[in-house]
């Protein structure tokens, strides 16, 4: 009888789980990186882990990590090479359950509370952002809409345009889908379609309520956590989600 495979702790699953490459038809089969795969990649390609943290955080031999990670990458030499799509998914793995300590491995929101008890405010950590007006200062009432999205990160501000506030139709999903690019962590907006509102959960992305005009007030009641999350969510306009 072959020996069962151990399940390699993953922090948690990818936010974009699907790559196609530009100007070729999608026809051809695609590569399928596994979860545990591309975890291994994510931890030592991005977060700078030798094999051997590697290993010990996925809690497998390092000589697995090694297979693991080789595979991966010949795989991802594979899909750039030949252009072919890339897929993230199955492998076996289990997700990190979030009742150790901290564990360290630059990605894993559920330990964020154990930092916050270290002495790091959890809003400090977390990348805010917010849909503002034309005055870039007041929250836009129409997230898909807004002209710009401000991030708060590490304490600092940036304002950029928003690429979806132009779009012909599905305005909400694309802005959605900008925010789950860009890394944020959580969303302060006034009102969120059902669509959007899918694509942020499956980016682990929570939404707060809007209850102040200028988006420097929401962030302040945040950070004191007055802010209560959002639970209700329209079913999109024609025209304006």
């Amino acid at each position: 009888m072959p020996r069962p495979k151990k399940c390699r702790k993953v922090c948690q699953m990818p936010r974009i789980r699907e790559f196609y490459p530009a100007g070729r038809a999608c026809g051809n089969p695609a590569v399928v990186l596994t979860v545990d795969e591309y975890e291994a990649i994510r931890l030592i390609d991005r977060q700078g882990f030798s094999q051997e943290e590697c290993s010990a955080y996925m809690r497998v031999a390092r000589t697995t990590v090694q297979l693991i990670y080789n595979s991966a990458r010949k795989k991802l030499a594979e899909a750039l090479v030949d252009g072919l799509p890339l897929r993230i998914e199955g492998g076996d793995y289990q997700l990190c359950d979030g009742e150790e300590a901290y564990c360290g491995c630059g990605g894993c929101k559920k330990h964020r509370p154990d930092c916050a008890q270290k002495g790091i405010k959890e809003e400090n950590r977390m990348k805010i952002a917010v849909p503002l007006d034309e005055n870039k200062q007041d929250v836009c009432i129409v997230l898909a809409r807004a002209p710009y999205f401000l991030f708060r990160e590490n304490g600092t501000d940036t304002i950029v345009e928003n690429p979806s506030a132009a779009a012909q139709g599905g305005a909400g999903i694309q802005a959605a889908q900008f925010l789950a690019d860009s890394g944020a962590d959580a969303l302060i907006t006034v009102r969120c379609g059902e669509n959007a509102a899918e694509v942020f959960k499956a980016a682990d992305i929570k939404i707060y309520q809007s209850v102040h005009k200028a988006a420097a007030d929401d962030l302040a009641a945040l950070e004191s956590g007055t802010l209560e999350e959002l639970t209700h969510f329209h079913g999109g306009y024609h025209g304006i989600q």
